[in-house]
């Protein structure tokens, strides 16, 4: 260890800059780590990202030319991401000041993630095998997170589970003797208001997670994709605990089996000669279905328009709009949508856009199909919207060119500035007491300022804390989030006092 640290102080004097080094260890055992994937990364968002996977000895080392405030993390899997500085395991990194004649040697440790283990049992309590069982996250929607297969004795184990609490539920099986075991959560129940939830933490497993399924009909879905020419196509059923996907053959035959009983959307999606073919649809399963047939259309065509309060159009390669599924499961995962000539593709379906944030301005009106008739949010955040097949769907986003912006100073005590701290914003409506739109973020420079622009007229809450890495509105409300009001084009001045617990 003194020759390691010998060779980094050398180095540092040779070199005439900041030197951070430092072994990964595992919490449990005190053992290295080999090939844990360490980065050191600018607060400021400068391009500059620095990684390296530790040798044998779970040592690494950087070298760093320029001061500043840095965030060091380190990974490897089937760990938790450990993040330099964080108090828990899901609070925010603090940052390495460093100037040139730094040299540190840190040793820090990484812990597992937690895992569920138990067994499947029969009426007679003996195990059964091949049984896939998963685990979501307790929320609502349930979101899947893991999954396993139990082995020949009926039991299982689901691992890499970050701390929380989970629903653990068995999926849909057929049994020899051709009768049915529904999905059934834990602890013996196939509704999800009455399933029990298992709390996971780190370096933990949670023992005896037993469920013995509970029988019941199952169903098969069978039927033709129709494209032209025939070729295989993925198919999901989704419903509100996930979705199965299936291929069909080159011929477009495809089965989904088992299915138990219940509302489900099915979704379709191939690539044509011209351009993406897809479909969708909504079902209620409560019998057996091996006549399906779906027929693959050009996916609906989305013209998207942008202009300002006045009416002018805007160029949309200036803008980025955001798209994601929403589905039974939930919302998937927002990527950005691809405009030619203001032109777009997407299947059948809801989904939800956005545009993401610009210092420019900000949305203050949004129009789409099926608009009138979901559940409306402030335009600046989510916009969900209906597409139907066979249908060119319009899209309008109004943009004002004046919009709000926030900053200040954050101090730690004293007047002390808190350099690299977390600084979060949240659109908040104060009636409903609900987040209006996406958790914004930023990070305080070397002398503890924030800034916040592109911002909608309106009410916000602010926090800044190294407590917590993306809070909910529940964690705001224990932090005593700072609630503010801006107007279009204002420009507020806000201070705030670091938050410790």
């Amino acid at each position: 260890m003194l020759g390691v640290l010998a060779a980094l102080a050398a180095l540092a004097v040779s070199a005439q800059a900041a030197v951070v080094g430092g072994m990964v260890r595992d919490h449990f055992t005190g053992r290295p780590l080999a090939r844990a994937l360490v980065t050191l990364k600018r607060v400021d968002g400068q391009e500059f990202n620095l990684s390296a996977y530790t040798n044998r000895a779970g040592v690494f080392s950087f070298t760093t030319p320029d001061a500043g405030a840095y965030l060091l993390t380190a990974s490897r899997t089937g760990f938790a991401v450990f993040k330099y500085g964080q108090q828990e395991w899901h609070s925010a990194a603090r940052p390495l000041l460093l100037d040139r004649n730094t040299s540190l040697f840190l040793d820090f440790r990484l812990r597992r993630l937690g895992a569920v283990a138990g067994s499947i049992l029969d009426e007679n309590e003996i195990g059964i095998p091949e049984q896939d069982v998963m685990a979501y996250r307790a929320t609502r929607p349930p979101l899947l997170a893991a999954r396993a297969r139990t082995d020949e004795r009926g039991v299982y184990r689901i691992h890499g589970l970050e701390p929380g609490r989970y629903y653990i539920r068995t999926a849909a099986k057929q049994l020899e003797d051709g009768s049915g075991l529904v999905p059934t959560f834990h602890k013996e129940s196939a509704k999800l208001e009455e399933a029990r939830a298992v709390d996971v933490a780190l370096d933990q497993q949670v023992d005896d997670v037993d469920i013995r399924p509970l029988g019941g009909a199952l169903f098969r879905l069978a039927g033709q994709v129709f494209v032209n020419p025939p070729h295989p196509v993925s198919l999901s059923l989704v419903s509100d605990t996930g979705k199965l996907t299936v291929s069909s053959d080159p011929g477009g035959k495809f089965s989904l089996d088992p299915v138990p009983p219940g509302t489900y959307e099915i979704e379709a999606e191939t690539q044509g000669y011209r351009r993406p073919l897809g479909a969708w649809r909504q079902l209620v399963v409560d019998n057996h279905n091996e006549g399906l047939q779906i027929g693959l259309r050009d996916m609906p065509e989305i013209r998207l328009h942008f202009e300002d309060g006045k009416g002018n159009q805007v160029d949309p390669k200036l803008l980025t709009v955001l798209a994601r599924r929403r589905n039974l499961a939930g919302a998937g995962p927002a990527e950005p949508l691809r405009l030619t000539e203001g032109k777009a593709f997407l299947s059948a379906g809801r989904w939800e856009l956005t545009l993401a944030p610009s210092p420019a301005f900000y949305c203050e009106e949004f129009a789409g199909p099926g608009r009138t008739s979901l559940e409306r949010g402030r335009a600046d955040g989510w916009n969900e919207i209906l597409v139907l097949p066979g249908e060119t769907a319009q899209v309008r986003f109004t943009l004002s060119l004046r919009p709000a912006s926030i900053r200040g100073r954050v101090t730690a005590s004293l007047d002390t500035p808190a350099p690299g701290a977390p600084v979060y914003l949240e659109a908040y409506d104060l009636d409903s007491r609900r987040r209006l739109t996406d958790l914004r973020s930023a990070r305080t420079d070397l002398r503890g300022h924030y800034r916040f622009d592109g911002l909608a007229p309106g009410k916000y809450r602010l926090l800044s804390s190294f407590e917590f890495e993306a809070p909910d509105s529940e964690a705001l409300d224990h932090a005593g989030g700072k609630l503010v009001s801006v107007s279009e084009g204002s420009d507020l001045a806000q201070d705030l006092d670091l938050y410790v617990r």
